[in-house]
């Protein structure tokens, strides 16, 4: 049985990380860091944990008896802090979903952090990986939508991004970055471990959707290669991954509410392929996938605990 430990405990993607590891086959809930909280049960904070679970807070994390610790601060270094003011075991595997390592992350077998988009990363993640940090939920959309392009080397032109998001503190329709985005440098890496010679130009445009949760995007790039093999080469990419799935219609984010799927719909207009995705920015955008890399760590099957039942 695998031991979880998990920080910033009263963070609503730590509460959806707690409603799947308590109905993980292959995990027990050891303890869940929130000082401000201790002693109070979890499921005061969380809804949805009445009877799942009666575990308290605690402001004592036990080192000793968590195999794994997912590091879930959303405060700017505190994670990092974390890890280097504490004596953590060095054969414990840490999850780092704050982004505090992700720029430190790679994609080769062996080195200490490893990105941790299991679409990408699967083979250093299941080679003897002890770290990981999760891109964030956006960047793991347009990656999802262009990392089969990228393998076949077909990035030669400008692509142009439009997200919907969900963003509680805007406005429906507002617009939350125009032309350059906070993680584009992070995406383009990205694609550069597949396409090593990417430098193809990227624009964004970042929309307010007013919903609480979920991210769509639409991707439109110059491509020479027919529709049936474009479809042929995403058919191909995904076909060994679990949950990234091809539709042959527009995905719509009730498609993929509550789960950790990513449906991406491929198609061509004149000269331009536009490739649309959705997914759970919560779920599949943070809480599932941190999942799923701990079973890809663990050499579990990588579906175990991760069939989420779609809220549509």
């Amino acid at each position: 049985m695998i031991r979880a430990g998990i920080t910033g405990g009263s963070l609503p993607v730590t509460g959806e990380i707690i409603k799947i590891l308590v109905n993980h086959p292959d995990v027990e809930l050891s303890w869940v860091l929130e000082p401000h909280a201790e002693g109070a049960l979890l499921s005061q904070i969380h809804k949805g944990l009445r009877g799942e679970t009666y575990m308290r807070f605690t402001s004592h994390p036990d080192f000793s008896n968590a195999d794994v610790i997912f590091l879930c601060s959303d405060t700017p270094g505190e994670s990092a802090e974390f890890v280097r003011n504490n004596d953590i075991p060095s054969d414990t595997k840490i999850i780092d979903l704050s982004s505090d390592f992700l720029p430190q992350s790679t994609f080769a077998d062996g080195d200490h952090w490893i990105y941790g988009l299991p679409e990408l990363s699967r083979k250093p993640l299941v080679r003897g990986a002890l770290h990981t940090s999760i891109p964030a939920a956006l960047s793991s959309a347009v990656l999802l939508a262009l990392l089969p392009l990228a393998k076949n080397d077909l990035h030669t032109s400008d692509i142009h991004v439009t997200a919907v998001v969900a963003e509680e503190n805007a406005e429906p329709g507002e617009a939350l970055a125009l032309i350059d985005l906070e993680q584009a440098d992070d995406i383009r890496r990205a694609l550069r471990s597949l396409q090593p010679g990417f430098d193809a130009g990227m624009t964004f445009m970042v929309i307010s959707g007013g919903w609480k949760r979920g991210i769509s995007v639409s991707i439109h790039t110059r491509c020479d290669a027919t529709e049936e093999r474009l479809v042929s080469l995403y058919n191909e990419f995904y076909d060994d991954h679990s949950f990234t799935f091809l539709s042959a219609s527009l995905p719509n984010l009730t498609e993929v509410a509550g789960t950790n799927k990513c449906i991406i719909n491929v198609q061509k207009v004149g000269d331009r392929l536009v490739v649309n995705a959705v997914i759970d920015d919560i779920i599949k955008g943070a809480a599932a996938m941190a999942v799923h890399d701990m079973n890809l760590l663990f050499g579990l099957q990588e579906r175990v605990g991760l069939m989420l039942k779609a809220h549509s």
